[in-house]
């Protein structure tokens, strides 16, 4: 009720969905009251997600070719991206819009899709990258909504770890196949450089230091590619890759939160300890 007019806001309409979602909540005991009872379930983030991710499909590498199936993906991504943004700024609640940084992890999933889809015709091994692609598009624009609003607990940063992993998984595999390794690189850096950006643009931290922190991110990880792969085909080398960017990307997380925490600085520095160690050992053999 407004304090100030006496007024009540109207409640939902008895018998449709809003109504019966509310009265669901109030059985459980969960409020939702404020903008984070305004933020609409990710069906239309799922929609354009399973979406694009088919269509990158239909654009594999196989059937069209490596430039005009990159290009596709490119544009693809693009159009993906701008749907979900334009929708988020349309329908969101003021507190809960994304800045450009929202498309980052999206982006991200639609590059691990185009590798697993370029490295394989095995549908048991892209449709896995598929559907990863199409949950994480859905899931992460939701996922940063919610942490604007200040709904942060572990559940979802949990869900935001699993979300980053996943999206790096094929591209650590492609930066230590047998591929031209400028291209390895880029591939490494791209994958790294977006993952970070989604990661830190949700603690509120200037746009500087989120840029500084991904491209920090992103050339540490990428220059790893030499020693991991320093005497040919090195078995677990995709592992520490991932490994070091886990660690790097929650250093960069913990740097960017309003108060540093020296426990979790601790935590993920542990990883990128023990990433290099395994880094070193590997070029030295």
């Amino acid at each position: 009720m407004d304090n100030r007019t006496g007024i009540r806001p109207p409640e939902p309409r008895a018998g449709g969905h809003a109504f019966h979602a509310q009265q669901a909540r109030r059985a459980l005991g969960i409020s939702l009251d404020g903008p984070l009872a305004q933020l609409r379930t990710p069906f239309f983030h799922f929609l354009i997600g399973a979406l694009v991710a088919g269509m990158a499909v239909l654009a594999r590498p196989q059937r069209v070719g490596v430039p005009l199936g990159a290009g596709l993906d490119f544009v693809l991504a693009v159009l993906g991206v701008v749907a979900v943004f334009t929708y988020d700024r349309l329908f969101c609640p003021p507190e809960a819009k994304p800045g450009l940084e929202g498309g980052a992890l999206p982006t991200a999933a639609l590059l691990g899709e185009a590798i697993a889809l370029a490295g394989t015709s095995d549908a048991q091994l892209w449709v896995p990258a598929v559907v990863v692609a199409a949950l994480v598009i859905a899931a992460a624009p939701h996922l940063s909504a919610m942490r604007a609003l200040g709904r942060d607990g572990a559940p979802l940063r949990l869900a935001g770890d699993a979300a980053g992993v996943a999206v790096m998984i094929p591209v650590v595999i492609a930066a230590v196949s047998p591929a031209n390794g400028v291209v390895r690189g880029l591939v490494l850096a791209c994958g790294s450089f977006l993952t970070v950006v989604d990661a830190v643009h949700t603690e509120r931290a200037t746009r500087l230091r989120v840029l500084l922190a991904a491209f920090g991110v992103a050339l540490a990880t990428s220059l790893s590619i030499i020693p991991a792969t320093a005497g040919g085909a090195v078995p677990g080398a995709g592992a520490i890759l991932l490994v070091l960017w886990y660690g790097l990307r929650g250093i960069a997380v913990a740097g960017g939160t309003a108060k540093l925490s020296r426990g979790v600085l601790a935590e993920y520095g542990a990883f990128v300890a023990v990433a290099a160690a395994l880094l070193s050992t590997t070029a030295r053999h």
